[in-house]
């Protein structure tokens, strides 16, 4: 999931990258691609986690889940807002309360939309496990109609203070694919215990593609209208195409090459997915891991490798397995990169903004030119590395890091 969080967060920086530094780039294939995925898929891993979370079955612990995600979503949005762009940076707009609730989309509306979205979702599931502890239907039913209901109750609260109020309009079209996420985290671990259930997510992965590449490629997206056959088509798109990245993608990153285990080893396999296991499950992991490893099995059984004793001395019998180590060498790097973006997407996502477009053109430049891709791919490399110097920097003061909530 972390891959996933950091495809997504990457494509934020190159979508506000190309709109910053060009024109004419809301228009184009490649703007499609980003928009349509780069929330959505935000969304979607969010609710597919709370696969991993405790059920919340009292008072008590509807209150520690309440806390907890008010620590990590509003207290990084009052800091940021407030201390660094309002004072720091002497942005005036973040300074201005009724401005900054009423043009949330002005700054960092995600945190406010993830909040709303987790405490409805948490109440709802409180309401559903105290309904229905042991019927897995009467209980999923019971938070969906909590779950609508709290839609119902934002709509309430939109025409009132108004649906820009507290990014409710945005927080309403999300809303959808947090659910989708946490639905398919109920079964997906039965549907991949099945060859029939590995085939149907293969088909539906498949339709998703097509569908997504089919709409993209017609579509300005972005430019579309706010009415109701454009919100659909949109959300439909953006669903479509994070279901078909998130399944294309789990191919591409897994750790199986061949018949067995690649040379992302336990490192990478434990470090990915830890928060999803407990002690005991790891400790299994750890000691599979380190049973390959001893086990002295030749190429492609499964050894885990030692990427810097990897030597080619010319002789074609080693070319093979020289070429085959340096490309899992070089797949794991790209995994380390997008693994980094997702445990620091929330320092990126806060940073990045003030790192845009550092690269800048005297002339008007169009996206779609030669100046256009060079100018966003500069200014894309710059913000990431930027980003990654300053996380750097912050990770060694302790005070720093505790103000600006650096994980």
């Amino acid at each position: 999931m972390d891959i996933m969080r950091g495809i997504a967060m990457l494509l934020v920086v190159l979508q506000h990258t190309m709109s910053g530094c060009t024109v004419g780039a809301e228009n184009t294939f490649v703007f499609n691609i980003a928009w349509s995925l780069q929330m959505p898929l935000f969304i979607l891993i969010s609710g597919y986690v709370t696969k991993y979370s405790r059920p919340i079955s009292d008072g008590k612990g509807l209150w520690k889940y309440v806390k907890r995600r008010t620590v990590a979503y509003m207290l990084p949005w009052a800091v940021w807002s407030f201390l660094v762009r309002g004072i720091i940076f002497g942005e005036d707009s973040f300074l201005n309360v009724k401005h900054l609730l009423w043009n949330m989309d002005s700054g960092y509306w995600f945190l406010a939309t993830i909040w709303t979205i987790s405490m409805i979702f948490g109440v709802a599931s409180f309401v559903a496990e105290r309904a229905s502890k042991e019927n897995l239907l009467k209980k999923q039913i019971v938070l969906l109609g909590c779950y609508l209901a709290g839609m119902v109750l934002l709509v309430g609260i939109g025409v009132i203070l108004g649906l820009s109020f507290f990014a409710i309009k945005l927080t309403l079209y999300y809303m959808p694919f947090y659910y989708a996420g946490f639905l398919y985290g109920q079964f997906d671990d039965r549907m991949k215990e099945s060859e029939t259930g590995k085939k149907m997510i293969d088909s539906v992965v498949a339709i998703c593609f097509v569908m997504w590449l089919f709409v993209i490629l017609r579509f300005p997206l972005y430019e579309m209208s706010d009415g109701g056959f454009a919100i659909i088509l949109r959300a439909a798109t953006s669903l479509a195409g994070c279901i078909a990245v998130c399944g294309l993608c789990r191919g591409i990153f897994s750790s199986k090459i061949g018949g067995g285990y690649s040379c992302m080893g336990r490192r990478a396999l434990v470090g990915s997915v830890s928060h999803a296991l407990s002690a005991s499950q790891l400790d299994q992991v750890g000691q599979s891991a380190d049973s390959v490893q001893s086990g002295g099995a030749g190429p492609g059984s499964g050894q885990l490798c030692d990427y810097g004793s990897t030597y080619c001395d010319g002789n074609s019998d080693d070319e093979p397995k020289c070429r085959a180590e340096l490309c899992i060498n070089r797949k794991e790097k790209v995994r380390e990169f997008f693994l980094w973006a997702g445990k620091r997407s929330l320092e990126i996502y806060m940073i990045h903004g003030l790192l845009l477009n550092i690269f800048k053109s005297d002339v008007v430049v169009q996206f779609s030119s030669i100046e256009g891709y060079l100018l966003t791919a500069g200014n894309f490399a710059l913000t990431v590395g930027l980003c990654a110097v300053v996380i750097r920097l912050l990770d060694q003061n302790a005070v720093l890091k505790k103000v600006l909530n650096i994980r």
